[in-house]
């Protein structure tokens, strides 16, 4: 794996824009709920307190579960994989990179889903600086050479199967919630105060084909299938952390759900990312590290 020395300050950059946008809407909590008029004329209660205080109560307890494990996981994660990657590791290089893609999907969601607020700017920044740093991070790995350190041991039907079904299931949990207001030109269940559906776009239009078409790349043995599969193993495990959190966090705030949700829906989540766990230690078992280059491994820790 390449060493691109744009991580080098592209990955300390998202650590403190994180420590930011994610502690200030984790601890921050003055103020109380208020009711509001939506555009479609609905009485929606917003959360009223702290920097989600413009986002529904429904949402705003979300933000901060998803806050929770940002600081609690994916910043941990990303810092030791990033030290990891300096030393040379390719499965160092290989959580990195997944973890720089969940860190775009949370910089991403607080730029186009969160109500306005003082750290708009700081959710741009963040969401410019994990998009370069994906790609950078990506761009350093080559799919050839990392498909010929995959041993037999790789279970490929399986990976590929998780991918697939994965895919299929985030496209229909959310194209289930659409459905119906689509057809009868009601409000969906959950748009709150919001004019859109950010996740439910964003799910649908790229990470659910991305994940199935990378499955399919999988059970046809193609090397970018193989290389695109570990970082999405290690997105599924932090999204899977991010569901259980928002749960626990809308349950403390007073948000219940019928049983079959939380069987349902919330609960396929759980089980995606125990499986991702699963499958991303068998994934990186199978993997043969390369042998250092100390000159090269020098270079890169200077």
């Amino acid at each position: 794996m390449k060493q691109r020395s744009a991580l080098t300050w592209l990955v300390p950059a998202i650590a403190g824009l994180t420590l930011i946008t994610a502690g200030v809407g984790l601890f921050w909590q003055a103020g109380a709920p208020f009711p509001f008029t939506t555009l479609r004329g609905e009485t929606v209660q917003m959360y009223g307190q702290g920097l989600y205080r413009y986002d529904s109560y429904f949402k705003a307890p979300i933000l901060r579960g998803t806050d929770a494990v940002v600081l609690g996981a994916g910043l941990p994660l990303l810092l030791l994989a990033f030290r990891l990657y300096r030393r040379g590791s390719l499965r160092g290089g290989l959580v990195l990179t997944g973890a720089l893609s969940f860190f775009l999907y949370y910089g991403a969601s607080l730029a186009f889903s969160v109500a306005f607020n003082r750290l708009f700017p700081i959710y741009v920044a963040l969401l410019s600086v994990s998009f370069f740093a994906f790609i950078s991070a990506l761009t350093a790995l080559d799919a050839a050479s990392l498909a010929a350190r995959l041993s037999a041991r790789l279970p490929r039907r399986g990976l590929a199967a998780f991918l697939i079904v994965a895919g299929l299931g985030v496209f229909s949990i959310w194209a289930s919630e659409l459905i119906g207001p689509v057809l009868d030109g009601r409000t969906p269940a959950n748009l709150g105060a919001d004019t859109s559906l950010f996740t439910h776009a964003f799910d649908i239009a790229i990470i659910a084909p991305v994940v199935v078409l990378t499955g399919l790349a999988v059970l046809r043995r193609e090397p970018l299938g193989d290389l695109l599969a570990a970082p999405l193993l290690v997105l599924c495990t932090l999204i899977g952390l991010v569901v259980i959190a928002q749960t626990v966090a809308q349950t403390l705030a007073g948000i219940t759900f019928p049983i079959g949700v939380y069987i349902g829906m919330i609960g396929s989540w759980i089980i995606l990312g125990a499986c991702a766990i699963g499958l991303a230690i068998a994934y990186f078992r199978s993997l043969t590290e390369p042998a250092s280059d100390p000159a090269s491994l020098a270079a890169a820790q200077a």
